[in-house]
């Protein structure tokens, strides 16, 4: 009787055995080292893009006349404007390209389209030489980086969370928005080199140069990196032309999305771009100490968007979001004192917190319940207008309320202040549940 329970016992062993390794091995896997080419190409595409932010106070003079030092840096404020301001339109092109090609090939033209205009950057004949053709081809070379920028960063936390799954989301993320910064690192040394005393006239060309080699090494990753099977499974039932972007169905998925990427943008820029400005227009500091102080905001920001980006998958990734709203609630007043009593450093690592909360969270948060077949042309457009406008625009509207203010950063801190307030209690309304549409022949499948 008793062998008779234990053969039992192992017969129905064996079954749920083999039963679970059937399981195991037709669950799609994450492709090995996925992770680390996306990071890489994400890291090679920033430092493509943010080494004109950082050579943006020295190109001033060589591709546009120079009036006064305020003049140049409104200009330069412009110059990189037009660049997050493109980035919608490309996120619309490369995310319908994901949606309806894949993902994988939409990465590899946004990372090959970056390359090419950084390189015309680097060649490109200054003001004095040929006249004003010199910044509308900068203009020009700028608008193309954004449209790339918009199905670069979009596309590839995509491809990250449909290949890892919603239960390492926020991980995913975290680490890839982290590798943003550092290309913004990487960025900064090549400015700290060129413009180092006794070095040529011409060493502000190198890096831009540098980047588009760089970016073709990023292409040739992205070169190994397989499609997502989430993404095949679906084209394979679906087609992508079934959905439609502006479907009343899809109208809450794009609300939060901008919202999302509205409010991230704005606590980003705080301490990457105003505090530069701040210490070095207002207060007349010079701009290597300032530049101490942006290397310290991104290297904190890096690290804790990875952190939180983690802890979401503990949390919650709403209520990551909405305790980055509250943060920002709680900490802006005490944080713009310490500004304006020279604690530059910890304002830094307070305005540092919000944002990296924020950031950890975007990718997710902008695709979560999203149809896979739409989710290219929700990130791609939605999320890269909401941070386009917001933090695109934020170095000048901080700028100018300083400005207008006399040097006082009070504007500014009502600025953040509302952003926080608004976008935290329209995302609560835009995170409710969305009911299924009636839809029957295009059924929205919300795996991941």
């Amino acid at each position: 009787m008793t062998c008779d329970f234990f053969a039992c016992v192992t017969y129905y062993k064996s079954i749920a055995n083999h039963f679970k390794g059937y399981l195991m091995s037709n669950l799609p896997k994450p492709p090995k080292h996925l992770l680390a080419a996306l990071m890489c190409g994400n890291l090679l595409e920033y430092f493509d893009f943010f080494i004109f932010a950082h050579f943006s106070f020295l190109l001033a003079p060589k591709f546009y006349p120079s009036i006064s030092p305020v003049h140049d840096a409104v200009i330069s404020g412009l110059f990189f404007a037009i660049g997050f301001l493109a980035r919608p339109l490309g996120g619309y092109i490369f995310g319908r390209m994901a949606d309806i090609k894949g993902r994988r090939k939409s990465l590899m033209f946004s990372v090959l389209g970056m390359a090419i205009p950084t390189l015309c950057i680097g060649l490109l004949p200054t003001y004095p030489e040929v006249g004003i053709v010199a910044p509308i081809a900068l203009i020009a070379c700028r608008i193309i980086q954004g449209m790339c920028m918009g199905g670069e960063f979009t596309n590839g936390g995509i491809l990250l969370i449909e290949s890892y799954g919603w239960k390492r989301a926020g991980t995913v993320a975290g680490l890839y928005n982290s590798s943003a910064g550092m290309g913004s690192l990487l960025a900064i040394a090549c400015v700290a080199i060129a413009t180092r005393p006794g070095m040529p006239d011409w060493s502000w060309r190198a890096p831009f140069i540098i980047a588009a080699v760089l970016g073709v090494i990023a292409f040739y990753l992205r070169s190994f990196v397989k499609e997502s099977q989430v993404f095949k499974t679906e084209n394979a039932i679906h087609s992508a032309q079934d959905f439609k972007l502006l479907s009343p169905q899809h109208r809450r998925f794009i609300y939060r999305a901008f919202c999302v990427g509205a409010v991230a943008g704005v606590f980003i820029w705080i301490p990457l771009s105003y505090t530069s400005f701040y210490m070095t227009k207002v207060l007349s500091i010079p701009l290597h100490i300032a530049a101490k102080m942006t290397v310290l905001a991104v290297i904190a920001h890096n690290i804790f968007t990875a952190i939180f980006g983690w802890l979401s998958d503990k949390v919650g990734l709403q209520r990551t979001m909405f305790a980055a709203c509250i943060t920002q609630l709680i900490c802006i007043y005490p944080a713009f004192i310490l500004l304006h009593e020279h604690h530059f450093a910890l304002f830094q690592l307070i305005m540092v917190l919000p944002a990296a909360l924020a950031y950890s969270v975007v990718h997710p948060l902008s695709s979560l319940n999203v149809p896979v077949l739409i989710r290219g042309r929700v990130s791609g457009f939605a999320f890269s207008a909401g941070l386009s406008i917001f933090a695109g625009l934020t170095p000048l509207i901080t700028g100018t309320l300083t400005q207008l203010m006399g040097g006082s950063a009070t504007g500014v801190m009502i600025y953040v202040a509302t952003t926080g307030l608004l976008g935290g209690t329209l995302l609560i309304w835009l995170l409710k549940e969305t009911p299924a549409p009636q839809n029957k022949k295009a059924n929205l499948r919300l795996v991941a």
